[in-house]
């Protein structure tokens, strides 16, 4: 892999992107303590980021293929930047909120058009690769976000630690800014909404993202209370959830490798999707039956493993499918994936709180195989596009 023009910015807006996903909730009761809100409220306010990527998205997608890349970086990371600075100062519900849904927005154009870049910031031509390489990132900055996040906070208070974050919202911008225009270009990029929106593999690729978004997340979600309810001690779990996202991230790096010399070996990657997605139904599925504390561990990080790759893997048939209107396939798929995941896990709650958790770990694999199904199915019509 060679430093190409673009590395940095598709890096940096991919790091900024991923620990904007998850610093709100890290920061969560210290904006409550701030704004002197209840558990809820606080919880509400910071959904705000969510609902508005489910919009932003998709207004981030075309104007990544109408404006450029470099543009949508450009306002991405000044949006970003300014969202944090109004966090920073706000004291009323409202202005807090503002900023929040500033963030969404910034974050929005941050995650496409990092990943619109990714094939010309790594390898060029060979889509997989490039895109698991790239996802590495989005996932650092989330991994990082909390620790970073607290010790900023602790060391220099609410305010001026946000602010730091803000001025490092911007490096994306300079990045951008110093790299020349002709290298954000794409043959041929321009975006339509009607022509992706009117081919059904948009759809069945559509619906692995909103079956895998849940997935992930409830996985997330669940983990330390799954790991303490089978007997493990709390700084045990905790350190088994950071290997757990470890195990996601080493998975994408060596995918990509591999994927970058063995490119002829993998032609349709819908196939590799179904692999993965069946593995992590296995793996789920001993986590549900475990008996022991080694084989709950175990289970746990192979389903890391298995779902590191997913969505990378998923992106990379999608730009395949859809190269003149990156942007806008990515968005609107980003779009429909988001408000599923403002949906089901909700729901996958209520059961969980019916039974116990171990027994709960079952729906997750029941989304594991019906993403396999999806999956199936967009491999089959992949190449008839």
């Amino acid at each position: 892999m060679l430093f190409q023009e673009v590395t940095l910015v598709s890096i940096s807006g991919a790091f900024i992107f991923g620990m904007l996903l998850v610093m709100l909730s890290s920061i969560r009761p210290a904006i409550a303590k701030r704004l002197g809100l209840s558990e809820g409220s606080a919880d509400w306010l910071i959904a705000t980021f969510n609902l508005a990527l489910i919009p932003m998205m998709l207004v981030s997608g075309l104007a990544v293929d109408h404006w450029g890349a470099q543009i949508a970086t450009l306002a991405g990371s000044i949006i970003s930047c300014l969202g944090l600075f109004i966090l920073a100062r706000a004291e009323t519900y409202l202005r807090a909120q503002g900023a929040i849904l500033l963030l969404g927005a910034g974050g929005a154009f941050l995650s496409t058009a990092s990943s619109v870049l990714m094939l010309k910031a790594f390898f060029p031509e060979n889509e997989a690769a490039s895109q698991n390489m790239g996802n590495v990132f989005f996932g650092i900055g989330a991994l990082v976000a909390p620790a970073l996040t607290a010790t900023l906070l602790d060391r220099l208070g609410y305010a001026r630690g946000l602010m730091f974050l803000a001025i490092a919202a911007l490096v994306p911008a300079l990045a951008a800014a110093l790299t020349a225009r002709e290298a954000f270009v794409f043959d041929g990029a321009h975006g339509s909404l009607g022509d992706v929106l009117s081919r059904p593999v948009f759809w069945i690729a559509a619906i692995v993202f909103l079956l895998y978004g849940p997935l992930e997340g409830s996985l997330g979600f669940w983990a330390t209370r799954y790991l303490t309810g089978i007997g493990f001690r709390e700084r045990i779990s905790q350190l088994l959830l950071t290997l757990f996202w470890l195990s996601f991230l080493t998975a994408r790096l060596v995918t990509a490798l591999v994927q970058k010399d063995w490119a002829r070996r993998f032609p349709s990657h819908g196939w590799i999707i179904i692999v993965l997605a069946l593995a992590a139904a296995v793996a789920v599925g001993n986590m549900a039956g475990a008996r022991t504390r080694l084989s709950a561990a175990i289970g746990f990080l192979l389903v890391g493993a298995f779902l590191g790759p997913i969505f990378p893997s998923l992106v990379a048939v999608l730009f395949g499918i859809f190269d003149r209107e990156r942007g806008t396939a990515y968005g609107a798929m980003f779009s429909i994936g988001a408000a599923g995941s403002l949906v089901l896990p909700p729901v996958i709650g209520i059961y969980a709180r019916r039974t116990t958790l171990q027994r709960a770990m079952r729906i997750p694999v029941i989304l594991a195989l019906f993403l396999a199904l999806a999956a199936l199915v967009l491999a089959v019509i992949q190449p008839g596009r």
